[in-house]
């Protein structure tokens, strides 16, 4: 005989996890499988069994506010989950941690492995987490690319034997795409530098602006990401005992390294633009001073032209048939003179 229906218990108000983009479910050796995230509920995904979870929500979707209302999280957790928050933070609240990391945008249908670096047009997005020992929730309003990234890397094999152990191949992932994007702009750096010592000024000037403005785009993230860790390891102290405490600290050093390497690259990229820019200014007054010379060779004989130009009566040689030829003698004369002037005075020698 069946025991009788609670009447305390009321039936979920949807089947499955609506909302997910993906669930794994990783094994004490930390090995990823796939789960149809419609065929498992809340349940299932918050028991202990030995395994814990990774569950990943599009917040686009409305129904991704039901699920994180039903997880066993703080209620701070689940409000970090679903707030439009466009800061990075992370918090730890006794087992649970939630907070907010800054990523890159990621178009469907590209390669990460042969994208590598960044593109122009690929822009900031925000990744909420929370997590706590059996079970990591992120959830994001644009794909993500080191999310992603993360993603094809559990599913090829990569180990992943904790929820903070993710958290932290997703930071890492991200950390890839800044070292790649800087190594990149370095390479083009040293070529714009081999071109401006050589003197071959063509478009430097405009590429080297195109680069300060990626090196730009790359500190800005990179530094927001470096302050909220070093801020979080000076809250918590080393011996707080929490899993979470080494990877940040690990993170903090590579973030460090980073953020030095796109701080030397700015140095540079604005130094060799100053001395773009001093180049550009000396070929410039070179030009001048040769128009200026020019100029003044030019005004006797323009004077002397200009004499013998007029038609009134009493001009010198109007009736000699060498009239001519002692006016150009006289023009080319005048010039020789104020060239020995300005040679004497030092206005010729170009500098």
């Amino acid at each position: 005989m069946a025991p009788p229906a609670d009447p305390e218990a009321r039936p979920s108000p949807f089947s499955g996890l609506p909302g997910a983009l993906w669930l794994y479910r990783f094994d004490t050796d930390g090995r990823a499988r796939p789960l149809d995230a419609g065929q498992y509920g809340l349940e299932a995904v918050q028991t202990a069994d030995g395994h814990w979870h990774w569950l990943h929500l599009d917040l686009s979707d409305a129904r991704s506010a039901q699920v994180v209302a039903g997880l066993a999280l703080p209620e701070d957790a689940c409000a970090t989950l679903l707030a439009p928050d466009s800061h990075v933070n992370l918090q730890l609240e006794g087992d649970a941690v939630h907070g907010v990391f800054v990523d890159w945008t990621h178009q469907r249908g590209v390669d990460l492995a042969a994208e590598g670096q960044l593109r122009g047009d690929d822009g900031i997005g925000w990744l909420h987490f929370a997590l706590t020992p059996t079970l990591l929730v992120t959830a994001r309003r644009q794909a993500l690319r080191s999310v992603e990234a993360a993603r094809h890397a559990v599913g090829a094999g990569a180990d992943a034997d904790s929820p903070v152990r993710l958290l932290e191949l997703v930071a890492a992932r991200f950390a890839d795409t800044v070292e790649r994007s800087s190594d990149g702009l370095s390479v083009r750096l040293d070529r714009i530098e081999d071109r401006v010592l050589a003197d071959s000024i063509g478009e430097e000037r405009r590429d080297l602006a195109q680069l300060r403005h990626q090196t730009v785009r790359l500190h800005r993230p990179l530094a927001a990401m470096r302050r909220v860790l070093k801020q979080f390891e000076q809250r918590h102290p080393a011996d707080t005992g929490h899993e979470l405490l080494p990877a940040v600290s690990r993170l903090n050093q590579r973030f460090d390294d980073l953020d030095g390497d796109v701080a030397t690259l700015q140095e540079r990229a604005r130094l060799l633009q100053d001395e773009v820019a001093a180049k550009l200014a000396e070929r410039t007054n070179r030009h001048l001073y040769v128009l200026s010379m020019i100029t003044a060779l030019l005004l006797p004989p323009s004077l002397v032209a200009g004499l013998f130009g007029m038609n009134l009566p009493g001009l010198p040689f109007a009736h000699s048939t060498h009239g001519l030829a002692f006016a150009l003698s006289l023009g080319v004369a005048s010039s020789v003179v104020v060239y020995l002037a300005l040679r004497r005075m030092g206005v010729s020698r170009s500098t």
